[in-house]
């Protein structure tokens, strides 16, 4: 979806994600091997598509912290489904539909219940994952079907990243649901006013955040083979840290899910980076910090930059 300043927010993302993987490709030898490159892709894909939910929530102004949890919750309760002998196409429908169900609970507590976003889905996150942990105890699930694990085999992922890109941002740009959404973020009361049905339109965009995390957490968990409670664990980090460094606007209104998928892609790179050339994990969450507080300056700025453009061009008449 296209923001008020057109696509200009996500041409920094861009630039940034062409020049990591000019790097990469130029410096770091081990980055070109074709398994390297699926990881990458894969890693991409589970973040990117999570971000895109989360997008969603940040463009209708909310904020959705348990997205990890509920990547966790929905892949536990997948397995859980295959072990009991259901056919794993079932077990994907079940997994939608506990995401779903855990979006329908975030946006429903917050709209109807004019709960705060960010306390309410941290509780979420808190109950999600330790529900997850009491009800399998903490049990591996493992193997699964190898006709499921396809679904996290060589480029499969990323053909989902794209396919999930490809409709968030067509429900965005093209539907009346992707304008409702961004007029709340932009101004909920003028919103109201407009007659907008603020309530059932934010609960939809939570809908969407679980689903999408519910797809990220089938994607990990045919990737990896097994799946357990501590799946995703701070994922719902690196999705927010997407969709800023993608050009979201924190408080709504302006973004695009294409620039969260950058954020995506980029953040991919950067942990690949940190893998390749035997950087401690801990690297990441620093550079990570760094790399959103730079946006947040970067957003500052171009706030200003506006306001004086408009007070500029208000002096001229």
């Amino acid at each position: 979806m296209k923001g008020k300043s057109g696509f200009s927010r996500e041409l920094p993302t861009l630039a940034l994600v062409l020049i990591a993987l000019a790097a990469l490709t130029a410096f770091v030898p081990a980055f070109h091997g074709s398994g390297n490159l699926t990881g990458v892709a894969c890693g991409a894909a589970y973040i990117g598509i999570m971000a895109c939910g989360e997008g969603m929530v940040i463009l209708g102004g909310g904020l959705d912290l348990s997205v990890g949890s509920v990547l966790a919750l929905s892949s536990c309760f997948a397995a859980m489904a295959m072990a009991a002998g259901l056919p794993w196409p079932i077990a994907i429908v079940v997994a939608l539909a506990i995401g779903a169900a855990a979006g329908v609970i975030n946006g429903a507590l917050i709209t109807y219940g004019k709960l705060p976003p960010i306390l309410t889905t941290l509780a979420t996150l808190l109950i999600f994952r330790h529900g997850t942990s009491v009800l399998t105890h903490a049990h591996t699930y493992r193997p699964f079907p190898p006709t499921f694990d396809l679904m996290g085999t060589g480029w499969n992922p990323a053909i989902l990243f794209l396919g999930v890109v490809i409709v968030a941002s067509v429900v965005m740009l093209l539907t009346r649901f992707g304008r409702r959404l961004l007029a709340i973020g932009g101004s909920e009361q003028s919103a109201l006013l407009s007659g907008v049905p603020v309530a059932r339109v934010k609960l939809g965009a939570y809908v969407a955040s679980g689903g999408t995390a519910a797809i990220a957490g089938l994607i990990l968990m045919a990737f990896n083979n097994n799946t357990q409670s501590t799946i995703g664990f701070g994922y719902e980090l690196d999705a927010i840290a997407a969709c800023v460094v993608g050009g979201i606007r924190m408080t709504g209104g302006d973004g695009s899910i294409i620039g969260a998928a950058l954020g995506a892609v980029l953040m991919a790179l950067l942990r690949n980076w940190l893998q390749l050339t035997g950087k401690p994990e801990e690297m990441y969450g620093l550079y990570t910090g760094a790399i959103i507080l730079v946006a947040a300056v970067l957003e500052q700025w171009r706030l200003r930059s506006l306001d004086r453009a408009a007070l500029t061009a208000g002096g001229a008449k």
